[in-house]
């Protein structure tokens, strides 16, 4: 790790104390050690102090900005002045509110993020160790499909080592231990044995040391493999449970503290203001920075519990090499060549420009993200000819603001969806694709000759991809090349392991019945767990709707119902105060459904999706919802 200057302003300050002070930090090294943190245990702790010192004069200054905030408070609703006077206070009595206001809110922020930076490294860890738990079947039938060719066990890691993008954080596991052998010069049973000591998940823990004993007596490795895959294939589906009940608790949180608790404050700041104008400013306060950053802090906690997708997206990586045979051998130009050349380019670049002429929208069905080069100029332009030589104000912003926002994200979600819908379908349809597969080959049919009797038959929406696969098959004559543009043009995990898993079973070894038979399989199984967990998970989607409902309805009873009733005449104090205040409260009733409605949307979506994309879809709704309920009845 390259230490900047941060690192060494903290550690000149801190490091000192954090060095005598090292027990307590036992549990912090730890877990920075198993989170794999490139950064020394003691310039962590210095960071956290570091950190934890500049977050609390900020906070000092801020409150100081907002001295006009603790004054309204201080006066129209806490009366300290009338009552404390008799103590000899007197007009001190606001400083020393303020700076007992100051010196609460910088010390409460200074211990948050000091412990929320002391608690990162283990909050990593047990992702880790949740997400090794999930990929490790993958990775170990894998290592099963590898040893059917009699590979090493080094070999077999250094390969699993090259797939950390399709296998994961238990192929991260393993890259360390080949690290140490070749870098430590370690022989494999002591990296096993460190590899046990040093991983967080249990797991991961018992399948290492039982792979210790069979290696420390030469056992069968092929057997050994076999056995702990058919293991975790079928421990998967509780695995799963475990992870979808802690879904359940955090969906549970959601709406409990961030729309339930919000709708709360609301209300009560609402009935405060018959007493005073100062709850407007709470209002606002807890509408444009509690709520989105409360919802932000979320979403980032649930990004780092995820698992990740079977369809998730994964990097394949080509490689174009320049064939060049006979290198003894000299070249002979013929005349015309480069003309030749040129020729051929131009017509395969007219030939790319003629076809998605024909079909334009091709290009952003396969590759939704190249519609924002059309639609951010188009809300860009929008916006600003809406508000072109008007005046700028809130109110005139809400419009060209949240239909710009709906320029941008409905194609967008138009084509991912249309993308995400095939792939699943896809993904469906493997698992019978494998079955036929294995099928036809365990009759003594080689896999190409199986491939080609399988392009034949209708299996859904794959059959397209077979047929393909079948023709880059006659033109390449190699079944490994087919599978590999099949897997490029899919380019998803669950795709990538299948394909991963059977080129390389079929390099190793050229009997692969028995690995087609545990690919099918996975995939079966996969398919379950995928089912299963849109089931459970859907009710939650369900109950997040309805409280977004309430949220709306809530707030749409005091816009319609409350307000009006408030006298228009009389004096700006108490209850009558707010009748100069309520197109503003109505605004922010429409602000606080909307931000509400796009948080929710992109947590929901993370939750049953476990992407920010997957959410933006249930954002548009309910955006789309409150919007045009306060644009049309309120």
């Amino acid at each position: 790790m390259v230490l900047n200057s941060i690192h060494k302003l903290a550690f000149a300050l801190f490091g000192e104390y954090v060095r005598n002070k090292g027990e307590r930090y036992s549990t912090m090294r730890t877990a920075i050690r198993q989170a794999h943190l490139a950064v020394p245990w003691d310039i962590y702790a210095s960071m956290a102090c570091l950190w934890a010192a500049v977050s609390a004069i900020l906070t000092a200054v801020l409150v100081y900005l907002l001295t006009p905030l603790w004054g309204l408070l201080y006066i129209h609703y806490l009366n300290v002045v009338s009552r404390i006077g008799s103590t000899g206070l007197g007009s001190y009595g606001k400083t020393v509110f303020i700076l007992i206001i100051g010196l609460l809110f910088s010390l409460l922020l200074g211990v948050i993020v000091y412990y929320g930076i002391l608690s990162y490294p283990g909050l990593v860890t047990q992702t880790r160790k949740n997400k090794i738990d999930l990929t490790l079947p993958h990775a170990v039938a894998y290592m099963h499909a590898l040893s059917k060719g009699g590979l090493s066990l080094i070999s077999i890691f250094k390969s699993l080592k090259d797939h950390i993008d399709v296998y994961g954080e238990a192929a991260e596991e393993i890259g360390y231990i080949v690290m140490e052998t070749e870098l430590y010069g370690n022989d494999m049973i002591t990296a096993l044995k460190n590899g046990a000591v040093r991983t967080q998940s249990d797991k991961f823990r018992d399948f290492l040391e039982n792979l210790i004993n069979v290696a420390a007596t030469s056992g069968d490795l092929e057997t050994f493999f076999g056995s702990m895959t058919v293991n975790y294939q079928n421990s998967s589906e509780s695995d799963q449970g475990m992870y979808l009940e802690l879904l359940g608790m955090f969906a549970e949180t959601y709406i409990t503290l961030f729309v339930a608790g919000p709708l709360f404050l609301i209300t009560i700041l609402v009935v405060m203001g018959m007493m005073g104008p100062g709850s407007i400013m709470i209002i606002k306060l807890l509408i444009y920075v509690i709520i989105p950053l409360t919802a932000i802090a979320f979403s980032v906690l649930l990004s780092m519990m995820a698992f990740g997708r079977d369809i998730e997206m994964v990097n394949v990586y080509s490689v174009s090499r320049n064939m060049q045979h006979y290198d003894d051998t000299r070249i002979v130009a013929m005349e015309g060549d480069d003309r030749l050349v040129r020729r051929l380019q131009r017509s395969l670049y007219w030939k790319n420009i003629i076809e998605n002429w024909k079909n334009p929208l091709k290009l952003f069905f396969a590759q939704p993200f190249k519609i924002f080069y059309i639609t951010v100029p188009l809300a860009i332009i929008y916006f600003f000819i809406s508000v072109y030589q008007r005046e700028i104000t809130v109110d005139m912003l809400d419009d060209p603001f949240i239909i710009s926002l709906f320029i941008l994200a409905v194609p967008f979600l138009f084509f991912y969806e249309a993308l995400t819908k095939r792939i699943k379908a896809i993904e469906a349809s493997i698992p019978e694709f494998l079955k036929r597969l294995a099928v036809v080959n365990e009759v003594g049919m080689p896999l190409a000759e199986a491939l080609r009797s399988i392009s034949k038959i209708n299996i859904g929406v794959l059959s397209t991809e077979v047929k393909i696969m079948y023709k880059d098959l006659a033109w390449s004559n190699s079944i490994n090349n087919a599978l590999m543009k099949f897997e490029h043009r899919v380019g998803t995990v669950s795709i990538s392991r299948i394909v991963t898993l059977i080129t390389k079973a079929s390099e190793t070894s050229g009997n692969i019945r028995e690995t087609l038979r545990v690919a099918a399989t996975d995939a079966v199984l996969a398919e379950n767990l995928r089912r299963q967990k849109f089931t459970v998970l859907f009710s939650y989607l369900v109950v997040v709707y309805i409280s977004f409902a309430v949220f709306l309805l809530v707030l749409y009873v005091f816009a319609t119902m409350f307000l009006p009733q408030i006298p228009e005449t009389g004096s700006a104090v108490g209850i009558l105060s707010m009748s100069t205040h309520k197109e503003e409260y109505t605004r922010l009733f429409m602000h606080a459904t909307v931000i509400q409605g796009f948080f929710s949307g992109i947590i929901v979506g993370q939750m049953t999706g476990e992407s920010v994309y997957d959410g933006l879809k249930h954002s548009v709704i309910m955006m789309g919802i409150a919007y045009l309920f306060f644009v049309l009845f309120v």
